[in-house]
């Protein structure tokens, strides 16, 4: 049987994204929690089971997604009580993951410019194989097989770029600051036979019209499915899970669904709220 495919929408922005993202980071590597059985009764804290699932990144522009949604950017940043519990909220749930540093209040500089970051993930979400066809400038249009896809090494350079913002409080808008993660958690890892290109060109390829349109592209994928914050997890049936909360039903959608008494999924219906 083929495996479950899972969706993970994210922005680079979204503290609850950062927490999934560690959270499924350590799921595909194989790493446990601290205090790994004390944590499995928080829902927001688990390791998911993701035995018989695909988890497929997708990086989104949540601007774009609040925009088409009717939401104001930001939402939750439009009441100061909302604020100092999202934050308080992040703070505590990476602390128990024990990745401490997430700021008390609101950066100064915060949210960031996402997109660079968003279109970097998005190339290495396609796969080495297109990363080194468009660094060659040679034909990117085949579909290429999904064990060329580095689901660990992807899942780490997003880790470490939401570390990088929210952690060690750098400018992950900084193409210095992308180029010396991607040579560290990327290029450096072993994908086959392929060479990757170094992290300044591969700041340098994310800027071209192919890397540009696939990323938006992602984030009105994310629209059609009527998504309004992140993250978001859809399913191959059509169904949509939202919140980091949220993220081991997500993945277990696919061992329930026959329970799921409901003529379809969420995505052919439609959506009124935000979760950053």
């Amino acid at each position: 049987m083929p495996p479950a495919t899972i969706n993970f929408w994210f922005e680079f922005g979204s503290p609850y994204s950062m927490i999934s993202a560690l959270r499924l980071l350590r799921a595909l590597t194989g790493q446990t929690n601290p205090n790994s059985e004390q944590l499995q009764a928080l829902s927001s804290c688990q390791l998911p089971n993701i035995d018989g699932v695909r988890i497929v990144y997708q990086p989104i522009f949540l601007g774009a997604v609040f925009k088409a949604s009717g939401q104001q950017m930001l939402p939750k940043f439009q009441v100061p009580a909302k604020t100092k519990h999202l934050l308080h909220d992040v703070q505590r749930t990476l602390n128990l993951l024990g990745c401490p540093g997430f700021p008390s209040a609101q950066p100064s500089n915060w949210p960031p410019n996402t997109a660079l970051a968003g279109r970097m993930a998005w190339m290495l979400a396609q796969g080495p194989a297109y990363v080194c066809a468009l660094d060659k400038d040679t034909n990117i249009s085949a579909k290429f097989e999904e064990d060329e896809r580095p689901v660990k090494v992807l899942a780490e350079f997003v880790w470490r770029i939401f570390e990088s913002e929210f952690i060690t409080h750098e400018d992950i808008g900084d193409s210095k600051v992308l180029s010396r993660l991607w040579d560290v958690y990327v290029a450096r890892s072993a994908m086959g036979s392929f060479e990757i290109p170094s992290g300044k060109r591969a700041v340098e390829l994310a800027s071209t019209n192919a890397v540009k349109s696939g990323f938006k592209d992602c984030t009105q994928a994310a629209i059609d499915c009527k998504l309004f914050g992140s993250p978001s997890f859809t399913t191959d049936d059509g169904d949509m899970y939202w919140g980091n909360d949220r993220l081991g039903e997500a993945v277990a959608h696919h061992r329930v669904r026959h329970l799921i008494n409901q003529p379809h999924g969420y995505c052919t219906g439609s959506s009124n709220s935000a979760n950053i």
